[in-house]
């Protein structure tokens, strides 16, 4: 089900599949993403060594349980295992982003059961009482009539006098592809609003340690260029891709 959303004084309408999570842009033709540009961005060799420790500690687990007989099936589930470890995280951050959201909105929601989650919520409570923000925006949906691509922007606050554009993550690492990211929210909501921020801020909940990690984005000029350069090696991508013979 797509649903439309009004931009840019209800000049703009845009549509939005939550199920495929994909955008429909003012022609109602499917178009890119802010996540989806950035995702050019080659994230493999810290991921290939994540995937190979998994693996050994499946195969490790399934050890100490007493299986000392190596299979083939065995081994078949144990490349498998990071696709479900990765699966759990996303699920873990997506109820983190949501509580955080439905707090900003003020919809006083309940505490959920899971100790990870709460160890996240609990991180952002502490953050949010040690710099007392103030909260504008939360799950802000933008959108670049110059560039054509939309995305959610997580938040925004002012800081004091400071208008800050805030993205949270729920990783256990920082990648140079999310700084991109901020940046292209950044430059659709400027673009619409006409608004400036005055800083770009990284957060990173800590699900197990219960920590808040802030991190400040300066060099937004060239984190800019880095996003239009993504998006357009993107775009060429997938035009090649529908070029291409079929077999």
């Amino acid at each position: 089900m797509i649903t439309e959303y009004k931009l840019y004084n209800g000049e703009v309408t845009i549509g939005f599949d939550e199920a495929r999570h994909r955008f429909y842009g003012e022609d109602g033709k499917p178009m890119l993403s802010v996540t989806g540009a950035t995702g050019v961005v080659d994230k493999s060799a810290p991921l290939m060594g994540w995937v190979a420790k998994s693996m050994a500690l499946y195969l490790l687990a399934e050890r100490d349980k007493g299986n000392k007989i190596i299979t083939e099936a065995l081994v078949g589930r144990a490349k498998r295992e990071y696709r479900q470890i990765s699966k759990e995280a996303a699920n873990l951050g997506t109820e983190i982003h949501e509580w955080v959201s439905d707090w900003i909105l003020k919809k006083n929601p309940e505490m959920p059961m899971n100790e990870k989650v709460v160890n996240g919520i609990t991180a952002f409570l502490k953050f949010q009482k040690e710099n007392k923000f103030k909260w504008i925006d939360s799950e802000r949906l933008v959108y670049s009539r110059k560039y054509k691509y939309a995305g959610w922007l997580d938040a925004t606050a002012m800081e004091g006098n400071s208008f800050n554009l805030v993205d949270f993550k729920s990783g256990n690492g920082l990648y140079d592809d999310m700084r991109f990211q901020v940046a292209g929210y950044r430059l659709a909501y400027e673009e619409e609003t006409g608004k400036r921020f005055d800083k770009n801020i990284l957060i990173r909940f800590g699900k197990e340690t219960g920590e808040f990690y802030p991190h400040i984005l300066n060099d937004y000029a060239k984190d800019k260029k880095a996003f239009l350069n993504c998006l357009a090696l993107k775009k060429r991508l997938q035009e090649l891709n529908v070029k291409k013979p079929k077999k």
